[in-house]
C-alpha cells in the first residue's frame, strides 16, 4: 500500500543495494530448482536474483537478511555457495510463483521483485516497508504483500492449547500497541485468540523483533543468551495485560503467561522454525 512521500521511515533492514540483481528493474525473478547428488542430498537451487551461483537450502546459527524482500530472517533459508557473498534468501522469496491468491483476498497477486510504482510502500499484512519481492493486487491503487507475510498460518497451536486465528478485521485493539491500526497507519493483520478479546498485530511482533536486532541482542556471538534473553524477554510488555483491581495475583500470572505464549507463537510464525536462542526463550517464558 501506497503512504506517500511523508510516510513513516520505520520498517524494513535497509533500502536495496543499487548494485543488485535486477536493481531498479521489474523483472521477476525466478528459480530453477535442482537436487545435488554429491552433496547429501541438500537440495540446491540456481535463482536469476544471484545468478552464477548455487543456493543451498541450509539452516544459519544467526539472522540473516533476505536479499529478495529486504527482511530480517530466521530458520532455513537458501544461501550461496560461496560463503563470502553473504547472500540468503527466504525459502518463500526463492520459491516465489508469478502469481499468488490469498483467502482474505478477492483479487489475484503478482510477483514483481520490486514494486513498479515510487514512493514509499508499506505491506498490508505486516505493515513494513517494501524494499524488495513484492506481491501485488491488480487494483488502481494495489494493495502490496511480502511472499513470506501470504505464507502466514492460518491457525497456531501452542502445546499448552492456546491457539490464535489470523485475521483481516480482528474484533479488538491490538494488546501490545492498544490501537487498531499499525505504527505505519496500515490496519495490517493479527492473531487473535480463540475468545476473540486477545488480539496482536503482526507488525507489532516484528517491530519487537526489528528492534532486538537492531540493538544486536539477536547477532551470533554478540551478546551471550542469557543477556540476549533479558533483552527479548524485556521487550515482551506486560501492560496489555493489567487486570482490573480484584482479580487475583494468580490470575493475572495466568493471562500473563498466556500473553508471552501467544507472543512466543507469533514470532515463530512470522520468522520460521526458532532458532537456538528463541529455542530458549519460549523455555524460559513458560517456565516463569
Amino acid at each position: 500500500m501506497y503512504q506517500g512521500a511523508g510516510a513513516d521511515m520505520g520498517g524494513g533492514i535497509d533500502a536495496p543495494p543499487a548494485g543488485s540483481s535486477c536493481a531498479g528493474h521489474n523483472c521477476t525473478a525466478s528459480a530453477d530448482i535442482r537436487h545435488s547428488s554429491h552433496s547429501g542430498g541438500i537440495t540446491r537451487i540456481t535463482h536469476s536474483s544471484h545468478s552464477g551461483h548455487f543456493l543451498l537450502l541450509k539452516y544459519p546459527r544467526a539472522p540473516y537478511k533476505c536479499e529478495g524482500c529486504k527482511e530480517l530472517g530466521f530458520g532455513p533459508c537458501y544461501e550461496c555457495e560461496h560463503e563470502d557473498c553473504s547472500f540468503y534468501l527466504h525459502e518463500e522469496c526463492a520459491n516465489a510463483a508469478p502469481s499468488a491468491s490469498h483467502s482474505f483476498l478477492e483479487c489475484n497477486l503478482k510477483f514483481h521483485s520490486r514494486a513498479p510504482q515510487g514512493g514509499e510502500r508499506f505491506c498490508d499484512a505486516c505493515g513494513q516497508r517494501v524494499l524488495g519481492f513484492v506481491y501485488q493486487c491488480t487494483q488502481k491503487n494495489p494493495h502490496d504483500y511480502h511472499p513470506s507475510c501470504l505464507k502466514l498460518k492460518r491457525t497456531l497451536t501452542a502445546e499448552d492449547g492456546t491457539t490464535l486465528h489470523l485475521k483481516e478485521n480482528p474484533p479488538s485493539k491490538c494488546l501490545y500497541c492498544g490501537s487498531r491500526k499499525t505504527s505505519s497507519g496500515i490496519k495490517g493483520w493479527s492473531y487473535v485468540s480463540s475468545c476473540g478479546q486477545d488480539c496482536y498485530h503482526v507488525a507489532c511482533v516484528k517491530d519487537m523483533i526489528l528492534e532486538n536486532w537492531r540493538n544486536g541482542y539477536l547477532q551470533d556471538g554478540n551478546v551471550n543468551e542469557v543477556n540476549n534473553y533479558r533483552a527479548l524477554e524485556s521487550s515482551i510488555p506486560n501492560r496489555e495485560v493489567a487486570l482490573p483491581s480484584g482479580r487475583s495475583s494468580s490470575k493475572t500470572t495466568q493471562i500473563w503467561r498466556k500473553a508471552k505464549t501467544a507472543v512466543m507463537l507469533i514470532i515463530s510464525a512470522l520468522f520460521g522454525d526458532p532458532t537456538a536462542l528463541i529455542s530458549l526463550v519460549i523455555q524460559q517464558l513458560l517456565s516463569d
